[in-house]
């Protein structure tokens, strides 16, 4: 716990650090390389707010679920939302449902194509943005046919509905735009800049989320890969390459 909280404050600190250098910043290259930066600094932010929707990044859970939602305002996602569809996950990996590297006979190949490819280059982080906007203002949207008609998103879907789980997912993606807004603040409302930020973040998410399924075993537990990766490495990705160490057993 003591070293998940470390990690927290450091990654927070450049959060605010990156955010301040690029408000100062006039080169666009520098800017593009602050981009960079961020997007590696929220690489171990995700691997905490995976650790938070297993319950394990603090052991008191009220700590737990704060930090979990503090990580999330920095990702730019609700994190009751996050943790559902990550818990679905779990449940439905390399079934039909959750299948983007493969497609049958009967489907459309282009369009499976084009669903895992546009997914890797950072539509999968762009529909967190969604998601967030439409639980904000219109969560009625968000369970509707038009999103539903999409096999994989169907299954991260099913369940969010919920009376209990909307209301507390529609005050999580309000605090989280509001932590936006405030971010914009304080970089004088320079937009193309937290655009930059946050689409770099977004394609470095986005085209290593699948790494560690594609092409697995079609089996719910041990569809997944343990990845070899330069010690120095694991120092940002915080062990989140032994993925199918932790389908095995989600408390690892």
């Amino acid at each position: 716990a003591k070293i998940n909280l470390f990690i927290i404050i450091s990654c927070s600190a450049l959060f605010f650090f990156l955010f301040y250098l690029g408000g100062h910043a006039h080169s666009i290259c520098f800017k593009l390389l602050l981009g960079l930066a961020f997007g590696i600094v929220m690489i171990p932010v995700y691997s905490l707010m995976h650790e938070a929707a297993h319950n394990t990044l603090h052991p008191v859970a009220a700590w737990n679920i704060f930090l979990g939602r503090w990580l999330c305002c920095l990702f730019v996602v609700s994190f009751n939302f996050f943790r559902h569809c990550h818990l679905k996950h779990h449940k439905k990996n390399r079934t039909d449902e959750e299948m983007w590297d493969l497609y049958y006979e009967h489907q459309n190949k282009w369009l499976r194509y084009g669903n895992l490819y546009l997914m890797m280059i950072g539509f999968g982080y762009l529909a967190l943005w969604l998601s967030v906007i439409l639980f904000a203002i219109a969560p009625r949207l968000v369970n509707t046919r038009f999103f539903k008609k999409h096999t994989e998103i169907k299954g991260f879907l099913a369940g969010s509905d919920d009376v209990h789980k909307v209301k507390i997912t529609q005050v999580e993606c309000i605090i989280v735009i509001a932590f936006q807004v405030l971010g914009l603040w304080m970089i004088n409302w320079n937009f193309s800049l937290w655009l930059i930020f946050y689409l770099i973040h977004g394609f470095i998410w986005s085209s290593q989320n699948y790494i560690n399924h594609a092409f697995s075993p079609r089996d719910i537990i041990n569809g997944a890969h343990n990845l070899k990766i330069p010690v120095w490495l694991n120092l940002i990705y915080l062990n989140f390459n032994l993925h199918l160490a932790h389908h095995q057993n989600p408390k690892i």
